[in-house]
């Protein structure tokens, strides 16, 4: 049997792939343990097997301790095993900013996100190989946790509804839209100053953004911004028909994110029928083939992308393919 182990994955993208590779391993007729973070309780009752956990180091090892007959092991959020294994061990790591700190907006989220990073570095030696989205994710493991790149397999996977894919063949209106939630790393600070210069400049195209309401200090610059005309709607957190009802709106993605693991709403956004107009970084090449491209930290240059892609847009394309299968065929050591 499989032990999937997913304590710390409880939200956002994290929560949507776990979902995605409990419903194939099902679908497949895979025997799996789920260890499940509490916070996601009763969300996998329709498992045969599963236990939810408060996300402890200390629960976690006696876990560990206590459950050793396991085929393969997959800890799917981002923390190797706690003690060496008589089975292979993967790691799935999905979380850039916690490599590089680049992110950290002051001294203490640093010294965080330093010892998280410590923690990964500390139980290194009980991953066989760890698992990763893009090659960008993999260069900076291999860089900050001195691994070995030949321990490192570069294994995306994700699911896109078909009705996603449907969206690709209708018509699409003429708005923007960012569908993200908000963290001082997605760059929604900048677009909106980019959405008033080009207000400024006459240019009033519609932007629809998805950021819950409790952000109340970038809620309030969003009232302001409506305030002098600027045409910018917050949705607020949405459902995925109102997610696919924006894309339909919308010509292109404006994706000004400073650093991605994956970038799963390009993905999405892509195979919805809609353009990526997204920050010049290594993130957004290893997904696709972006229609325009800009400085993430400068609002003029976010503008200047938009202008550019109004006068003569591009088609986007994706680089990148679910590789699913791939990692089912991992878990039960068919490759």
């Amino acid at each position: 049997m499989i032990l999937i182990d997913s304590l710390y994955i409880n939200n956002s993208g994290g929560l949507r792939l776990l979902e995605y590779l409990v419903s194939s391993l099902q679908e497949h007729k895979i025997d799996f343990y789920l260890l499940a973070d509490s916070r996601c309780l009763g969300k996998f009752d329709h498992c045969k097997y599963v236990k939810y956990m408060k996300p402890s180091l200390l629960r976690r090892r006696k876990f560990y301790k206590k459950n050793r007959d396991y085929s393969s092991v997959l800890c799917f959020g981002n923390i190797p095993a706690p003690i060496g294994m008589d089975c292979p061990v993967y790691t799935y790591f999905h979380n850039i900013n916690l490599l590089t700190l680049k992110e950290a907006r002051n001294l203490k989220e640093k010294v965080l996100m330093w010892l998280k990073r410590e923690v990964f570095r500390f139980y290194k030696g009980n991953t066989d190989y760890w698992l990763v989205q893009t090659q960008v994710v993999k260069d900076e493991l291999s860089y900050n946790l001195k691994e070995p790149v030949k321990k490192i397999k570069l294994l995306p996977f994700f699911e896109l509804p078909l009705e996603l894919k449907d969206l690709a063949s209708s018509q699409h209106g003429s708005d923007y839209v960012f569908v993200s939630n908000y963290t001082g790393a997605k760059g929604h600070e900048k677009l909106l100053e980019a959405w008033s210069l080009l207000h400024e400049k006459g240019i009033n195209r519609r932007l629809h953004l998805t950021v819950p309401f409790e952000i109340d200090h970038f809620i309030d610059k969003v009232a302001q911004a409506q305030k002098k005309g600027v045409n910018v709607i917050n949705h607020g957190f949405v459902s995925f028909e109102k997610v696919m009802e924006l894309y339909k709106l919308s010509r292109a993605l404006v994706f000004p994110s400073h650093n991605e693991s994956l970038g799963l709403g390009i993905i999405e956004g892509i195979t919805a029928g809609c353009d990526v107009i997204g920050s010049d970084l290594p993130y957004i090449y290893a997904v696709c083939e972006p229609s325009e491209v800009f400085n993430p930290h400068s609002a003029e240059s976010i503008a200047e992308a938009i202008i550019r892609y109004e006068k003569n847009s591009v088609a986007s394309k994706l680089c990148v393919t679910n590789g699913i299968g791939d990692m089912i065929a991992l878990l039960k050591k068919e490759n």
